[in-house]
């Protein structure tokens, strides 16, 4: 009759054995199922960021003189922060200088390319050939930019805080 309690025992200890190891394995997959999720998230962000600095920096560099309005309202509704400010205090004067000198100029080829990012920040630089035109150079001319993008999600769209011209 000694075989039964050692059965008994025998069982429980199995059955405690292998609810450990289930508590383990839901420990280790929630743990790591979060962290995958994470990645993706971020992933995600980092590619819309990425399709969204392009963008930008297109806004950015495209301007027509009979547009000037609508074009320069689309790249401040783009931005945020510092990049805000500083576009809508020289606003004025950058208006007036594509007036006068009845300059247009348009995005033809823009490749971007992600520095560093995260679920709600990024930094870009995009590579710009757009043609210009104005009164000094009426047959135009294409110019080449490198623009280094610092951005932010807010409110669920990516907006420039940071706009700088690198070499």
């Amino acid at each position: 009759m000694t075989a039964a309690p050692d059965v008994r025992r025998t069982a429980r200890v199995l059955w405690a054995l292998v609810a450990v190891v289930l508590v383990v394995t839901a420990a280790l997959a929630a743990t790591r199922g979060r962290a995958w999720w994470e990645a993706r998230q971020v992933e995600r962000a980092q590619q819309e960021a990425l399709a969204a600095g392009r963008q930008l920096a297109v806004n950015f560099a495209t301007l027509d003189h009979r547009t000037v309005d609508a074009d320069t309202e689309r790249v401040k509704q783009g931005a945020t922060g510092e990049f805000l400010q500083s576009y809508t205090t020289s606003l004025a004067d950058l208006r007036s200088l594509v007036v006068e000198n009845r300059s247009t100029s348009t995005v033809e080829r823009a490749e971007a390319a992600l520095v560093a990012g995260a679920r709600d920040s990024a930094q870009v630089i995009v590579g710009v050939v757009a043609p210009t035109t104005n009164t000094n150079t009426p047959k135009g001319e294409k110019k080449t930019y490198r623009i280094k993008l610092g951005l932010r999600e807010v409110g669920g769209t990516w907006k420039v805080e940071r706009l700088e011209f690198v070499g």
